[in-house]
């Protein structure tokens, strides 16, 4: 389903820091049936200033839990008692779990190694659904010092841009200095490298109140830094 190939011919921008915007990386066909059946349920309004989209259930693999649930971090134990971090995929539906599946890839973890020139082997990885409706956001941020990498996957097969919702590449902290503005599209992802300058954020949407923003964010964590994680702190 993942075309890693898209991902290797892929280079690593440097400015204003380094990121990717990665263009097909799953083909039309699987892309309308991802956004056609990509999961509403359980989601909760995100906590913490700045923030304002909903999250769904955080998906990892078990021995990746395994390392989270050994950090001093309660909220991680918390999350898997109430069902929200999980390496159970069966309330999703069969596309989703061969896309899921797919990211737990050693396959998928080399290509963004070798596109990023991260060291990713290591890492904890988890992936979390975000669902952004009218008037939400999320304000300029550069990601927790515990994040190497995150990779934002879209799903919306169609948005415009007077919409809002863009994931805007910032210059530096201030929400207007865009570097560049990337529509949510299905045809689109984007892979961030975190440092102390990478400032992006979402920009405030104003699209109809049956539209929603969806977006699969897949994050790489250095294992250890586990206790940083925070649910304030996902990426947008």
């Amino acid at each position: 389903m993942l075309n890693f190939d898209s991902i290797r011919a892929t280079a690593m921008q440097k400015v204003p820091y380094n990121w990717a915007l990665i263009k097909n990386l799953l083909s039309p066909e699987a892309s309308l049936e991802l956004t056609a059946s990509f999961p509403h349920e359980e989601f909760r309004l995100s906590e913490g200033e700045g923030y304002g989209y909903s999250w769904g259930k955080m998906l990892a693999k078990s021995e990746d839990i395994s390392l989270m649930l050994k950090s001093s971090d309660n909220r991680w134990r918390e999350r898997m008692a109430q069902g929200r971090l999980t390496y159970d995929l069966r309330h999703l539906s069969k596309v989703w779990r061969q896309l899921i599946e797919g990211l737990w890839t050693d396959s998928y973890r080399k290509a963004l190694a070798e596109m990023s020139g991260l060291e990713l082997k290591d890492c904890v990885m988890d992936i979390g659904f975000r669902r952004y409706s009218s008037g939400q956001l999320h304000h300029p941020h550069t990601d927790e010092p515990s994040k190497v990498l995150t990779h934002l996957l879209f799903f919306n097969q169609q948005w415009s841009v007077d919409w809002g919702g863009c994931l805007r590449i910032l210059k530096d902290s201030q929400p207007e200095s865009a570097f560049q503005d990337i529509l949510p599209l299905s045809d689109s992802s984007v892979a961030i490298a975190r440092s102390d300058n990478s400032w992006h954020t979402v920009t405030p949407l104003t699209c109809p109140a049956s539209e929603y923003r969806l977006a699969l964010r897949v994050a790489f964590f250095r294992n250890d830094r586990l206790s940083d994680f925070g649910e304030t702190q996902l990426a947008a």
